[in-house]
């Protein structure tokens, strides 16, 4: 079983091909060999911490960088303040701000020495850093919904925006029977051995190492399930109803929006040149593991918003 290669895709869209994003999930995630190269350029104090979680905040004038870091420290600053932050902090956690190019990023540095995560059982027997693996994952799904467009869209519209979405997804990985050897070896340390049921799901974990390759494709018409939604709602008399709904949600919303605009001010006026350098429409979450060494980087990215906010509560 030297050198055992596994992978996987997926592939799920429209014949169309292209269509407008509304918004998009999507996440990465690093294994072993390439775990240790994502995180090559943090700090020694991330690499040797039981878990760092982050946050990646994406600039649309890397000029603005120093200002956004600065800014984070005074709220910061102003959250010790508060009794129940200060106590976690003094506990150990650590938070910290980076400026690279137009990201800044949020860290918060948790160590082996805090209490919660010393105490989890198995915590000390938890250590892959000499095992043989590597391998990474990516998934993406966009969908044509864009919630900005949902004061304004038409019924005829809202349905085209939800007959369009893409799903890719691809896994790679190398030598997993050995991440599944480590990981059995330490499950039957801290469950009972004279589990039957629990016996047979550690030995089925094996059967993982069969898998080789797979590779998913499905294209829908999204012109046949406009017609086909269209046409159920009108037979069983949803559409009217459904016209009417959207109508009186819009006219709330719409309602509402001018006394939101009115006191944005209040809250958002001191950042209000900050924000405009910020996409506020895309976001990264990271979250890392030393021990395990596995990275997973999730996104969301809301194509409309930076745009909507700006016009809506920045331009006033």
């Amino acid at each position: 079983m030297d050198h055992l290669h596994q992978e996987a895709k997926v592939c799920v869209g429209p014949t169309t091909g292209e269509f407008t994003p509304g918004f998009q999930l999507e996440g990465h995630s690093r294994y072993g060999a390439e775990y240790d190269t994502e995180v090559a350029h943090m700090s020694a104090e991330c690499r040797s911490a039981a878990a760092v979680v982050g946050l990646k905040l994406t600039l649309t004038d890397a000029s603005v960088g120093p200002q956004a870091v600065e800014t984070l420290n005074q709220l910061k600053e102003m959250a010790m303040g508060i009794d129940q932050v200060k106590e976690v902090v003094d506990r150990g956690l650590d938070i910290t701000f980076r400026h690279e190019g137009t990201s800044v990023y949020i860290n918060v540095r948790l160590p082996e020495t805090l209490p919660e995560i010393a105490n989890l059982p198995g915590f000390s027997q938890m250590d892959m850093s000499k095992t043989v693996f590597s391998g990474n994952g990516n998934f993406k799904m966009t969908s044509g919904v864009d919630p900005t467009r949902l004061l304004t869209a038409t019924f005829e519209e809202m349905v085209e925006m939800t007959s369009n979405m893409s799903v890719e997804a691809s896994m790679n990985m190398e030598e997993l029977h050995h991440v599944l050897t480590a990981v059995i070896n330490f499950a039957r340390g801290l469950l009972p051995q004279e589990d039957r049921k629990v016996n047979m799901f550690l030995a089925g974990l094996n059967m993982l190492t069969a898998f080789r390759s797979s590779n998913f494709e499905f294209k829908y018409d999204p012109v046949t399930v406009r017609s086909v939604v269209a046409r159920v709602m009108g037979g069983i008399g949803h559409e009217e109803k459904v016209r009417a709904k959207i109508s009186e949600n819009q006219e709330m919303a719409n309602g509402f929006l001018p006394q939101a605009q009115m006191m944005a001010p209040m809250f958002i006026g001191p950042y209000t040149d900050l924000l405009k350098a910020v996409n506020l429409g895309h976001f990264e979450v990271f979250v890392m593991v030393p021990r395990l060494r596995v990275y997973l980087s999730p996104g969301f990215t809301l194509f409309g918003l930076n745009t909507f906010v700006n016009d809506k509560f920045l331009s006033q």
